[in-house]
């Protein structure tokens, strides 16, 4: 019984070893009838192309060169590389299959659209150069004829394939105008017909102050946010390398530029000049390339001084003001601070009024600053009428005016601006105002300080 098991076990794996093979091995794809399936143009990977060149006509050879440090344009002239597009454009080519096979051994191509005249790439790898040729378009369906050399065969293969064999230099090289991290920038200066604007970053790196035309707090938001924009401005289109009349652009020596320094002193600037359409022209600082940039794009890099300031109204925090003076048209009230708080003479102030007002006046949203032009249209031309904050702070008094309300707008004037704020800050002002008048009745927590006793009245006491 034994000896009968054993050659049957051997057969059946014998069986089942032939089944395995056959199943990975022997089984081709079934296709419907009539379907063909698709063969692989070129027969290789990615990794296996070292260069793509196009033959256009007219147009000069454009070669790419693809290596282990990465690709560049080598033909018409060497330039930086889209590596994007020129990623892309390998897994076109070398992904690229047949749809159908229209004929298996064509003696003539013209009925395809296949002559001198078609566009052609060069697919070079390690062992071999292969040239695609693209026909016309099918009669049915988007697909294209191509032919490959020294192949009999015409096939018929996507549409897509179109626009990689339709690339001409200005789709393939990088449209950066910095390809390299600013890294950690130290000073922005902005010159325009304006003026000039200049930024650094202060002693302890944490952020950045204004240092021309005056010292202001910068935004940090917005001045991150400038970096950025510069960083990722890319060319709309490429106008001359070697332009013989860059005055004619509006380069003489230029319109606006703005310079990035690094820590290291490495510079990073763009000069502009004249717009045309919605571009401007731009170049490199220390190239002579002329380049367009759209227009809508610098704005987000020639930020003005509005843009670039702290947008908070800049008044002294709660715990270092001495004094504040409020007035309004009924009157002025003088809050000072005392060892046992905040007093308008001998009443004591609700240190949460006070510092519910401070606070929200170091909240307030500033939407714009100006010169102090036309301030009776704002309500700040009578500065002895106008309501008023005054905050002492190390014996240095900050009068800041405020004028009328506008909808959701509120002027102020303040160190010689006009400044536009949010209109909440007109509320907290009546606010407080009312809390300061507010009847002895309806104040609960409000102490009033009895007279220090003087030396006769204690002595009194002791000897009635």
């Amino acid at each position: 019984m034994k000896k009968r098991f054993l050659p049957t076990l051997g057969a059946f794996i014998v069986l089942a070893l032939l089944l395995v093979y056959a199943n990975y091995f022997e089984t081709e794809e079934k296709l419907p009838p009539g379907v063909q399936k698709p063969v692989s143009i070129l027969g290789c990977s990615d990794k296996d192309i070292v260069s793509l060149t196009w033959r256009n006509g007219a147009e000069a050879e454009l070669k790419v060169k693809y290596g282990k440090e990465g690709s560049r344009i080598v033909s018409p002239a060497d330039y930086p590389v889209d590596h994007g597009e020129a990623e892309g454009l390998l897994k076109h080519f070398s992904e690229l299959r047949s749809e159908l096979i229209i004929v298996e051994n064509a003696t003539d191509t013209a009925p395809y659209g296949i002559d001198a005249s078609s566009p052609v790439v060069l697919v070079e790898t390690a062992t071999q150069t292969v040239q695609l040729t693209l026909g016309a378009k099918t009669e049915v369906g988007g697909s294209y004829y191509l032919v490959r050399q020294g192949d009999p065969r015409v096939f018929m293969v996507p549409g897509y394939i179109k626009g990689s064999f339709a690339r001409g230099l200005a789709d393939l090289r990088d449209k950066r105008l910095f390809a390299e991290d600013f890294g950690q920038a130290s000073r922005i200066v902005i010159e325009e017909a304006e003026g000039k604007v200049e930024l650094r970053q202060n002693e302890s790196l944490s952020g950045w102050e204004i240092v021309a035309p005056a010292s202001y707090a910068a935004d940090g938001v917005a001045v991150a946010q400038l970096l950025e924009n510069l960083h990722n401005l890319k060319v709309s289109h490429f106008v001359e390398d070697k332009p013989e009349d860059a005055a004619g652009y509006g380069f003489a020596p230029y319109r606006a530029r703005i310079l990035v320094i690094n820590r290291d002193n490495r510079e990073f600037a763009i000069e502009t000049g004249e717009m045309s359409g919605v571009d401007t022209y731009v170049r490199v600082s220390g190239s002579e390339a002329v380049h367009a940039v759209l227009t809508s794009e610098l704005h987000g890099v020639l930020v003005d001084l509005n843009g670039l300031r702290e947008k908070h109204l800049d008044v002294p925090a709660l715990d270092s003001i001495e004094e504040m003076t409020v007035a309004d048209a009924s009157g002025s009230i003088t809050i000072e601070r005392k060892e046992s708080g905040w007093m308008v003479g001998v009443q004591k102030i609700a240190e949460s009024d006070v510092k519910d007002f401070v606070n929200s006046l170091g909240r307030t949203r500033v939407n714009s600053f100006a010169e102090p032009e036309n301030l009776e249209e704002y309500g700040l031309k009578d500065a002895e009428k106008a309501r008023s904050i005054e905050l002492v702070r190390g014996g240095e008094k900050l009068k800041i005016l405020v004028g009328a309300r506008k909808g959701a707008s509120l002027s102020l004037l303040m160190r010689n601006e006009l400044i536009d704020i949010n209109a909440e800050a007109d509320d907290a002002f009546s606010h407080f105002m009312h809390r300061l008048r507010r009847p002895p009745e309806e104040t609960k927590n409000v102490v009033i300080d009895p007279p220090a006793a003087t030396p006769t009245s204690a002595a009194s006491e002791e000897n009635p």
